[in-house]
């Protein structure tokens, strides 16, 4: 679109005057000179072409001066660079003109010089301002469409908080994403049997592109474990189908638990993920066994194996990504360390991930996590009869 030129004069003979100075630079550059006799013509030429670049306005007209012009020009234009053609030359005029909004100012009779550089330095001001409302408008989409892609991944995720009306388990899981989009996951369910399936997972990266991975990683586990997969199986399915078709080479570690509340028995298969921890009810707290295998996608003929544990009721659970080892310690040989012991300073709390939680916030006041954190926990909360069991079985082993 051809940008135009507003020249504002109440004098025909002056507008003449600089529309034939300003041609040759205006040919050059495609620029389309338009004039106006007044502040209020000027005003309705700019409304029929906002894609108008300069505004050269006399200051001494009739009904609407050129201060005014400015001043609702810069409210209405902000892009609009207004520029000063004007017999006063005293300061006090030219600072009021500035303070209006005016990018330049000129005393009549102006030379042709003059004209081309006050009309060079506005258009390059102009564009430059351009370029910069297009970048932020871009960014601005940019945000919303991201807070858009935000609001989805919450709502591609499962209840933060479960319990059973059976009162046989509570769950509780956290995702605090480092950007507006997370590559880490969580999701569980009851299968038919009344067995928890529990998986937490982080994809290799960060932002849009490993958000979109982690919807795939997450929707291919629990379909195949939906279907009545082992917890190896679906492992190795989701494996293949990642590794098959995987050209930014992406990378997920998982584990996927499988926990049977009537016999206590926690199933765990493990894809290169930090195993969980295992917070006993007399107070201990212990790294779950698993076997690590490759991380899902990097290898199509990856096996894996599964390993279970017993679970004794008032037993805690807790899955975690390996975003709350880089919060804690930069020192890789230390992250375990302090993970595990700030799991024992809240493991008599009720909510574990709020208290593990308010530790970060105090590490990372009025600073981005360096990367996602996500948290699960689960409760084992007996029945009446689990709990006699648990006692009997106790006093037989003090004998």
């Amino acid at each position: 679109m051809e940008r135009c030129i507003v020249v504002v004069d109440d004098s025909t003979e002056f507008l003449v005057m600089v529309e034939l100075a300003l041609e040759p630079i205006a040919t050059e550059r495609h620029l389309q000179i338009l004039h106006a006799s007044s502040g209020e013509e000027a005003l309705a030429l700019l409304a029929n072409n906002p894609n108008a670049a300069v505004l050269l306005t006399d200051l001494a007209m009739p009904r609407m001066d050129g201060l005014a012009l400015i001043t609702q020009c810069r409210r209405q234009y902000p892009l609009l660079q207004s520029v000063v053609l004007s017999g006063a030359s005293d300061a006090r005029s030219i600072i009021e003109a500035l303070r209006a909004g005016a990018s330049d100012y000129i005393v009549k009779p102006p030379s042709i010089a003059e004209l081309e550089t006050s009309l060079s330095n506005a258009l390059a001001r102009y564009e430059e301002l351009e370029q910069t409302f297009r970048t932020r408008e871009r960014l601005q989409t940019y945000e919303r469409e991201l807070a858009i892609a935000a609001e989805i991944q919450r709502h591609m995720l499962p209840p933060s908080q479960v319990r059973d009306p059976d009162e046989q388990y509570r769950l509780a899981a956290l995702l605090v994403p480092a950007r507006h989009v997370a590559g880490d996951f969580y999701d569980h369910w009851v299968t038919g049997d009344g067995r928890i399936v529990m998986i937490v997972g982080d994809v290799s990266g960060k932002g849009v592109s490993a958000a979109l991975w982690m919807a795939v990683t997450k929707t291919l586990l629990r379909s195949h474990l939906e279907h009545e997969s082992s917890p190896v199986e679906a492992m190795e399915a989701t494996n293949r189908a990642l590794a098959m078709n995987n050209p930014q080479a992406y990378f997920v570690t998982a584990v996927v638990a499988i926990f049977d509340p009537e016999e206590g028995l926690l199933s765990m298969c493990n894809a290169a993920h930090p195993s969980p921890y295992h917070i006993r009810h007399d107070g201990a707290v212990e790294r779950l066994p698993t076997i690590p295998g490759m991380p899902l996608g990097a290898l199509e003929d990856t096996r894996y194996h599964c390993t279970t544990v017993e679970i004794a009721p008032n037993d805690r659970i807790l899955m975690y990504t390996d975003g709350i080892l880089d919060a804690l310690t930069e020192d890789l040989s230390a992250q375990q360390s302090a993970l595990g012991n700030l799991i024992r300073q809240t493991s008599t709390a009720t909510d574990i991930i709020a208290s593990i939680i308010a530790q970060l916030s105090q590490l990372w006041i009025g600073q981005s996590l360096p990367d996602d954190v996500t948290l699960l926990q689960m409760d084992y909360c007996p029945t009446e009869l689990s709990t006699q069991k648990v006692a009997t079985s106790e006093a037989i082993e003090r004998g």
